[in-house]
């Protein structure tokens, strides 16, 4: 064997285990590849249209962790189950990889649900169901049970994660010259209406999915009080956590930590994205408000970035991974026929 044949050998043993970060199960089957199949959305759906730009899946995961982590249950499903949260409470140093892993499994994972044939969302979407089933406990200080697989918490994982799609989409996505806008009225319910779609396949329950911008906001209205801090939110979510990465972090870890980095120099700009009423649940004062929107303004030009494909590949691939380019590619290319 030559020692190019053992180095080719060696790059596809090295892809193949990046790949285990994010695949569950068999290589995912792209939407559109069998007959008539084109998964549960397909190219001409709103869905795909906002999912499928580069900004989105830079921003989504730190976007969905604004608009969730004041949420109290949900603070208490990190707390008790989450990984990261749980290694940073009884190991004084950790590598700071945990949270890049973290963060590239919650957006990579479920990539093959959206843009994946019908079978292949299937499997994903239960192997989450099954993932996430044992995930029960009580909400620390209280008597109040948690369940991450009830339907309270899947319906608000859903409309959290569509939302923070939206926004991203709606205020960096260029495309082209094009400028970032919002979606027209009609669009941006129909994205809703496609959407429920991903919000049952993870087990919420259908009749309770908002399908309209109108059902979305009566939604957040409707669990208004679910919104605070638990026991040891500090201590055992953030600062413990954190101070046990800084411990454990080494030069080489450096270039893992791009995505992140990009995500923390740009949260003011993102925190600028959510509605008022998120950017309260943050603890952000009204005052506040005028500061950020300028931020944002100011600072969307450099989203451009997005548009330079080989910048924006590469930073696609770090997050979602190897298989789920595959997938953005073949689902970008049936948009590009479909227009």
């Amino acid at each position: 064997m030559t020692s190019a044949n053992i180095r080719a050998g060696k790059k596809r043993a090295r892809a193949h285990q990046n790949a285990r970060i994010w695949r569950r199960g068999p290589i995912p089957t792209p939407a559109g590849s069998g007959e008539h199949d084109y998964g549960y959305f397909g190219p001409g759906s709103q869905v795909w249209r906002v999912v499928l730009h580069p900004a989105v899946t830079a921003f989504l995961a730190p976007v969905t962790a604004l608009l969730e982590l004041p949420h109290i249950p949900l603070q208490a499903v990190i707390h008790d189950h989450d990984p990261l949260a749980v290694a940073g409470r009884r190991s004084r140093s950790m590598s700071p990889l945990m949270a890049v892993r973290r963060a590239q499994r919650t957006v990579g994972v479920p990539v093959p649900i959206i843009l994946g044939d019908r079978e292949t969302a299937d499997r994903v979407a239960a192997h989450l169901r099954r993932y996430h089933a044992p995930m029960t406990g009580t909400i620390p200080g209280t008597d109040q049970p948690y369940a991450a697989q009830g339907p309270e918490l899947v319906l608000f994982a859903h409309v959290t994660i569509m939302q923070a799609a939206l926004l991203v989409y709606e205020n960096a996505a260029f495309e082209g010259l094009r400028r970032p806008h919002r979606l027209t009225p009609r669009d941006r319910d129909q994205f809703w209406l496609e959407a429920k779609q991903f919000g049952v396949l993870m087990g919420a329950n259908p009749e309770e999915v908002p399908t309209t911008c109108r059902a979305v906001a009566e939604y957040y209205a409707g669990i208004a009080d679910t919104y605070g801090v638990i026991d040891g939110f500090g201590p055992d979510l953030v600062v413990g956590p954190f101070l046990a990465m800084l411990r454990g972090l080494t030069p080489a870890h450096l270039p893992e930590l791009a995505p992140l980095a990009l995500a923390g120099a740009v949260t003011p700009q993102l925190i600028a994205m959510l509605p008022r009423p998120a950017r309260r649940n943050l603890g952000v004062p009204a005052v506040l408000d005028p500061l950020l929107d300028l931020s944002l303004r100011l600072t969307r030009p450099a989203a451009r970035v997005f548009t330079v494909r080989p910048f924006a590949d590469a930073l696609e691939r770090r997050i979602t991974g190897p298989d789920a380019m595959d997938l953005v590619a073949h689902a970008r290319r049936l948009r590009t026929t479909a227009a």
